[in-house]
């Protein structure tokens, strides 16, 4: 079987998308053995780097970086000349549609009415429309979390059993090697660790509210944010900006972290919060978590999957609660580790590329 991996995230900054092909394709290389791959993106280089060199794996090269030409003439090109029987991609598929579509819709939130806020009225429009198409008309719909699976199934109207949930993972490979290196670099002593874009509904206020609240660097922790600003927010700003006295020597904004020394940052953290209001999946707290790291984590939307005990998560509505249990995490000897084992069991990459292989195959009769 021919499969087709639209990988043009690999082109662009880092998220989440890019985590989830990453883990599942590396994982299922070794697995699916009888497959050919064809990785599409505009960096081919960058993607044998990504996935390496294979006997059944070809790496293709867009035309253009252009996201409608792609969709509209690069990939129905490149899937009929060469024969491909399957074609993944992340929310939209080409409107050409010439084999079969393995759709991941890794979320929809922007549909919930207490979240519109967060995105804009051109992103909630088309991408609303693409997004809807394109999973109905897949011929496998997948998606990370049984949160979004069934936020998927009310507001596009199909059936929970045609949405299958393959989530995300922490790599094997996610393992600090220079341990203490950054301490160095950043002149860090004990810190606290938030990674993720910034943007109003990652609620990156509520963690400086928090540290803010209880003087933190009074007891020499610093916090670290680490992650590239794509929505500034008016409320955030203004509050660094009264704050900034404090905030200038103890708290760092961060982007365009190596993915090697963002591995250290987790590792060297003290503390590690999560106060997203929304996610699809959220994958940082279980990075933290493989580093053994003491994490306190939202339990809003998909982060509700993890089972957090109460101890470790928090709402993120209420800063109160938030502050009370930072409090309380600094100060104990917690051991993350039996949580960790119990969550590395549920989401791990050889599982979930294993279940992915027997899904397309039972598709692909």
């Amino acid at each position: 079987m021919k499969i087709l991996i639209d990988a043009h995230i690999f082109d662009d900054k880092f998220q989440g998308t890019r985590t989830y092909l990453k883990g599942l394709y590396e994982a299922l290389i070794p697995v699916a053995k009888d497959w050919e791959f064809f990785f599409v993106a505009n960096d081919v280089e960058n993607l044998e780097k990504e996935f390496g060199k294979h006997s059944n794996v070809h790496y293709i090269q867009y035309k253009s970086s252009n996201k409608y030409y792609r969709l509209l003439v690069d990939l129905p090109k490149i899937i009929k000349a060469n024969k491909i029987d399957f074609a993944h991609y992340q929310y939209i598929s080409p409107f050409i549609k010439n084999c079969k579509t393995i759709i991941t819709t890794h979320d929809i939130l922007f549909k919930e009415n207490r979240f519109k806020k967060y995105f804009p009225l051109k992103y909630r429009l088309i991408n609303g429309f693409l997004f809807k198409i394109s999973a109905k008309k897949a011929d496998v719909l997948l998606t990370v979390s049984e949160y979004s699976k069934e936020k998927i199934s009310q507001f596009y109207n199909l059936p929970l059993k045609e949405i299958y949930v393959t989530p995300n993972a922490v790599s094997d490979d996610f393992v600090c090697n220079n341990k203490g290196s950054i301490l160095k670099r950043y002149k860090l002593g004990k810190y606290i660790l938030y990674v993720s874009r910034v943007e109003p509904r990652k609620n990156h206020i509520a963690l400086l509210k928090a540290y803010t609240e209880l003087k933190l660097w009074e007891q020499g922790y610093k916090l670290v944010f680490i992650g590239v600003e794509d929505i500034v927010s008016e409320e955030l700003e203004n509050y660094k900006q009264k704050f900034q006295k404090e905030f200038t020597e103890n708290v760092l904004w961060l982007e365009g972290i190596p993915y090697d020394e963002l591995k250290c940052f987790y590792q060297d953290c003290e503390l590690f919060v999560f106060p997203s209001f929304a996610e699809g999946f959220g994958i940082p707290p279980l990075e933290a978590l493989a580093m053994n790291k003491k994490v306190l984590c939202s339990n809003a939307t998909a982060m509700q999957d993890f089972n957090f005990p109460e101890s470790l998560s928090f709402s993120p509505k209420n800063i109160e609660e938030l502050t009370e249990k930072l409090s309380d995490i600094l100060t104990k000897n917690i051991d993350c580790s039996v949580l960790n084992t119990e969550l590395n069991s549920r989401y791990n990459w050889n599982n979930i590329a294993n279940n992915f292989y027997q899904l397309i195959n039972a598709n692909n009769e």
